[in-house]
């Protein structure tokens, strides 16, 4: 098992180490400056709460059509944030936004482009194991109303309303591909990390 990684500062390790590693871990980086700032402190790591609403489509791939899912108002916030990544000076080149919907990714390029920006990298998170970022930006996609939340959720409700983002697998992959800064939607009220 890995015990020691020379990619992530330690905020972004933090919870991959807890979640997939029994918490054995180690980070061997220097520390670099938090470009992130919330209420209470400057960070590496941020969770975004989007209220938006999901969509199924059918994207074309190289394997075929496929059933996907998007959440418009959650790419317009992935852009947003890559948009201010790079108003502070972050290279397009050190930026990826990521998440494990193909009709995502296809609503964030369009974005994008629309917005003259070609240089970022937009994949699957499963396409980017083995790659790294200096900051991600991770779209989880699946969006719940406060109402349909189950308090004690079966299987069943799981895989049907979050899908992939249950994966510890994907989960894992698409923080760890992260170097000095993540962002990540989640389905939360509040959240100040």
């Amino acid at each position: 098992m890995l015990d020691t990684q020379y990619r992530m500062q330690e905020d972004i390790c933090e919870f991959p180490s807890k979640e997939f590693y029994d918490g054995k871990l180690k980070t061997e980086t220097s520390p670099k400056p938090r470009l992130f700032l919330t209420k209470s402190r400057q960070t590496c790591i941020v969770f975004g709460h989007v209220e938006g609403k999901e969509k199924s489509l059918v994207v074309s791939t190289e394997r075929g059509n496929e059933n996907s899912k998007a959440n418009l108002e959650e790419a317009e916030e992935a852009v947003r944030i890559a948009i201010l990544l790079t108003e502070a000076g972050i290279k397009t080149k050190d930026i990826a936004i990521l998440t494990p919907y193909n009709a995502q990714v296809s609503n964030i390029r369009e974005s994008l482009i629309d917005k003259g920006i070609r240089d970022i990298t937009i994949n699957t998170i499963m396409k980017s194991q083995g790659s790294e970022w200096k900051y991600v930006i991770m779209s989880t996609v699946r969006s719940c109303p406060k109402p349909d939340i189950e308090a004690q959720p079966t299987k069943s409700w799981i895989i049907n309303r979050l899908g992939f983002i249950m994966d510890p697998h994907q989960v894992n992959v698409g923080i760890t591909r992260a170097q000095e800064g993540l962002w990540e939607s989640i389905m939360c009220e509040k959240f100040d990390p």
